[in-house]
């Protein structure tokens, strides 16, 4: 109380900005600094039915005095919202805590990242309102931009395909807003990844990477729900008129590519002006990509090979969400172009990233029974590289379950080039031995076709 009465006698003398941050006179201060202190000592205790009014006498007469008058209005107004079983009174009690969003917007500034917070709050309590939800967010996104936190960038795309389900936003916003937002994604993404490498404590290691899990996170949603909806007529008018328009634009150019490769758009004419132009004005991991999806589709695989290898270099440490996937492709390519050990190189580089990437899996074992016939002309070491071939196979079923009946598939042809049972003994061999398969140094298990 000492302390309390000092500020109550500095306030009285000071009549400055001080004082006026507090209250127009003098007396207005005392009263803000009194329903301060009697709204905190009940919200300290959780009594938030004895804080109300002490707290509205602050909202209403003092709105500048603290920060926290609003953040503790957000927590004490929606506890009455849940607590509250008349709809009437509901409503006004949400319509207060939207009031208390926009007074803090007006009084202390950060409107993007409040605006975000209120179009996810407003979801909550307007489940069926997602036109009212994406002009709330729409306007937070576009101020935050990459400072957007995960959350509001994933709740902002999922609004807009809620409301195109529900037929209250148009099926083209889902193709016009994917380009920003996931540009500011993947930004948030990079300057995540370089907070996180500079962090110097625990504490901010455990912040950046737990910042980082939301964004990859929140990329991954929103990809998922753009491939869920987008179709190659849905997205090639609006990629031949963006990058018309701005035919230079190397992030538009880099965007355009990936989502174009996303939705596998590599037969429209769309594709190669994309990939060629953004190779040609700003060479790097993703144009070179760009350009090995185009060679693969055009079945030019010694040219996709080639612009493969050059993104997985050109890449580096520099892409660690995509390097995984360019390994993959370059494997693929080179499995296509008959050079399996390279095949088998680049798949087992991408298994380093990701021991169950089915796809990975499935280029090794196609690559070393492709191999067989080269390795040895001899019925048990052929038979032995085939084995090691269907071990890949499935692991890789194991690994996706979607690759079950491809994995399947090639199990029972490689199995009918297994040595027969009496070669197998005679070779001084029995079924389950531990086989060594010099072609590959690798081990397998001696199988039999039953």
């Amino acid at each position: 109380m000492k302390k309390f009465s000092w500020i109550l006698v500095y306030l009285l003398l000071a009549g400055t900005v001080f004082g006026q941050k507090y209250g127009a006179t003098p007396e207005d201060s005392i009263a803000c600094i009194t329903n301060i202190s009697l709204y905190k000592e009940h919200f300290k205790q959780k009594n938030y039915t004895d804080a109300k009014a002490g707290w509205i006498g602050v909202f209403d007469g003092c709105p500048q005095s603290q920060k926290s008058t609003y953040l503790n209005g957000n927590k004490m107004y929606t506890q009455y919202i849940k607590n509250e079983e008349n709809p009437e009174v509901k409503k006004e009690l949400v319509d207060t805590l939207f009031l208390i969003y926009d007074r803090r917007i007006e009084y202390w500034g950060q409107k993007g990242y409040v605006l975000g917070r209120k179009g996810s709050k407003w979801l909550k309590y307007y489940p069926e309102d997602f036109k009212g939800a994406f002009d709330i967010l729409n306007e937070a996104v576009y101020l935050s931009k990459d400072k957007s936190e995960a959350g509001v960038l994933t709740t902002y795309y999922q609004v807009i395909y809620k409301g195109y389900d529900a037929g209250q936003l148009e099926k083209s916003m889902l193709i016009t807003e994917y380009i920003p937002v996931s540009e500011f994604v993947d930004q948030a993404l990079i300057n995540t990844h370089k907070s996180l490498e500079t962090a110097t404590t625990e504490k901010d290691k455990t912040k950046y990477t737990k910042k980082l899990e939301g964004y990859k996170k929140a990329k991954a949603t929103i990809d998922d729900i753009f491939i869920k909806v987008a179709t190659c007529d849905d997205i090639v008018p609006i990629v031949e008129k963006r990058v018309a328009e701005n035919p230079d634009d190397v992030k538009l150019l880099q965007k355009s590519l990936y989502i174009l490769s996303k939705r596998d758009c590599a037969d429209d004419e769309i594709f190669a002006i994309v990939a060629v132009k953004l190779y040609e004005i700003a060479p790097s991991a993703k144009s070179a990509h760009g350009l090995g999806k185009l060679m693969l589709k055009r079945k030019n695989f010694k040219e996709s090979a080639k612009f493969f290898k050059e993104a997985v270099d050109l890449c580096g440490d520099d892409c660690p969400d995509e390097i995984e996937s360019y390994l993959v492709d370059a494997a693929t390519a080179y499995y296509y172009e008959g050079k399996n050990k390279l095949a088998v190189s680049y798949a087992k580089k991408a298994l380093k990233y990701n021991s169950k990437n089915a796809s990975a899996l499935m280029i090794v074992g196609r690559s070393i029974a492709a191999s067989a016939s080269d390795c040895s002309s001899d019925d048990i070491e052929r038979s032995g590289v085939y084995w090691l071939a269907t071990d890949y196979f499935r692991r890789a079923k194991a690994a996706n379950p979607d690759y079950a009946e491809q994995a399947n598939k090639l199990i029972n042809t490689y199995k009918k080039h297994f040595a027969s049972k009496d070669k197998v003994f005679f070779a001084n061999l029995a079924e389950g031995d531990t086989y060594m398969v010099e072609c590959w140094g690798e081990n397998t298990k001696v199988k039999l076709n039953h």
